[in-house]
């Protein structure tokens, strides 16, 4: 009798364990039985990216990317996370998603705590007056409004190109805005809300994105304090390639980036097909879908080859800046990358590669860098006209005792605000002399002059900005700065001695 029960205890497990695995396997038999009778035998798989709803990241999933794929036997799959950029980098790193788009600001600031899973392969765009820093003209009309003003209410996304832009603002322009107490920062769910809560007059100042800029600015109160349409290789999206994909299938890389790159070009000769396909998907009308379309800029196989990923380290120096921008703002600056190394999240071969198989495209493609403006030379007395944007972070400009003669600690300082200057090309540039208070004031204003030209002819002969572009000119001891309280009359007397350089552009 105890034999017959073993027994039959035996086969009741066997039969349990046979069904759990049944419950199991089926799921995988039936994949395989599909596959086998349907046309699924013919394709090579599925091909996750991981995105949101930015205009930018729109060719990389469109109609004509997911057709050309399925052509090359691919089904692609865009998993629209709503900007979850913590979700997209889990995504990549527990092998989810073959593919994600980013920022390069938000790919370093959420890419750390999952060890930086994937590369930049490619970039992707550059925002080009599609976010701005839109101010209610009662309160804020210039950049340094900002920095004056102390009792602010400033909307902005976080987590976003956004706060970013707003980052890079308050750091180049020494704006404090991040650290301050008097300045109220108000978490938005998104450029919408940030628009409404600025309309309703609960924000002083937003940071919108289109089309919610020009919504903002046809109310006819508020008005753009600055854009991205006014920066340089500030706020870059790019294509990261998770790592595994890399080693393990890089003829997967090596076809998504060529056909992206078909796709490109397919839309910048048929231009109208890329209005109408994003008229059909956003509900919005033609004229605000080209509004859009003008907020970004795309970045052709042929930029990306030869500015990006080349000798010129454009793509380097945008991560390197954009952490300097992120630290200078952060109330505790940290090592972002491994050995703070920009190339540890670069990838260049596959880029390289599509180029030589794509080299009919590259070499028919119109470069569309920014090309720098060249600037007429101006009288003093239109200088005189010019409408200042902001003045950058005053940085301590040595020179030697009594003369114009810059110290290298002069020129080192100098090379860091040519470093936050290179953002802004569009705008011309002042520079002010300003002496202490002792001393003659006619000895002071030739003195402050005489620095103020020697900085100029720094910028112009050693690192290449337009002589045109600059005007120099010497305050003396004629506007000094506020004593602050309780600050010792020596370091007052040291604050004094300096170099202002501010952003202008022309009066219409």
């Amino acid at each position: 009798m105890q034999k017959h029960s073993k027994f039959a205890l035996f086969i009741l497990v066997l039969g349990v364990m046979g069904l759990i695995s049944y419950k199991f396997l089926q799921p995988h038999i039936d994949d395989h039985v599909y596959a086998d009778t349907s046309d699924a035998r013919n394709t090579k798989g599925v091909i996750k990216i991981g995105m949101d709803n930015w205009v930018g990241y729109y060719p990389l999933c469109s109609k004509e990317m997911r057709r050309l794929l399925r052509n090359e036997g691919y089904r692609l799959s865009c998993i629209d996370d709503g900007a979850d950029y913590s979700q997209r980098m889990e995504g990549i790193a527990n092998g989810e998603l073959d593919f994600a788009v980013a920022s390069v600001d938000a790919y370093i600031t959420s890419g750390k705590v999952y060890r930086y899973p994937a590369s930049i392969v490619a970039v992707i765009d550059e925002s080009h007056g599609g976010d701005a820093i839109v101010a209610n003209t009662d309160v804020v009309t210039s950049i340094n409004d900002l920095k004056t003003n102390k009792s602010l209410s400033i909307g902005y996304t976080h987590d976003s190109p956004s706060e970013h832009l707003l980052s890079a603002i308050s750091s180049h322009f020494d704006l404090n805005l991040f650290k301050s107490n008097n300045v109220k920062r108000v978490a938005t769910a998104g450029s919408s809300d940030a628009l409404s809560q600025l309309i309703e007059g609960k924000l002083d100042v937003a940071v919108l994105w289109e089309p919610d800029v020009s919504t903002a600015l046809a109310e006819g109160n508020f008005e753009t304090i600055i854009s991205t349409d006014d920066t340089k290789n500030l706020i870059v999206d790019v294509l990261l390639a998770n790592k595994a994909v890399i080693k393990n299938k890089p003829e997967i890389l090596d076809r998504v980036l060529a056909t992206y790159f078909k796709v490109l070009k397919y839309y910048r000769d048929n231009p109208n097909v890329l209005v109408q396909e994003l008229e059909s998907i956003t509900d919005l009308p033609n004229t605000q879908v080209k509004q859009l379309l003008n907020g970004v800029r795309w970045i052709g196989l042929n930029d990306n080859v030869s500015a990006w990923f080349s000798q010129s380290q454009l793509l380097f120096d945008t991560i390197d800046s954009t952490i300097t921008i992120i630290n200078d703002t952060s109330a505790t600056p940290q090592q972002w990358l491994p050995n703070n190394d920009p190339y540890r999240i670069i990838h260049s071969p596959p880029i390289q590669t599509v180029q030589q198989t794509l080299n009919d495209i590259a070499l028919n493609e119109p470069s569309h860098r920014p090309v720098s403006e060249v600037f007429a030379a101006l009288s003093a007395k239109q200088w005189a006209h010019m409408s200042e944007i902001g003045t950058l972070k005053t940085r301590p400009v040595i020179f030697s005792s009594g003369s114009e003669r810059l110290t290298p600690n002069g020129q080192q300082q100098l090379n860091l605000t040519a470093e936050s200057l290179s953002h802004y090309p569009n705008f011309r540039i002042l520079v002010e002399g300003h002496t202490g208070l002792r001393g003659d004031k006619a000895l002071n204003i030739e003195l402050s002059a005489k620095r103020a030209k020697a900085v100029k002819s720094y910028l112009v002969n050693q690192l290449g900005f337009e002589a045109s572009r600059i005007h120099a000119v010497g305050k003396g001891s004629d506007e000094p700065l506020i004593q602050l309280s309780g600050e010792s009359q020596r370091r007052y007397a040291n604050r004094l001695m300096r170099v202002e350089i501010a952003l202008m552009s022309e009066t219409y």
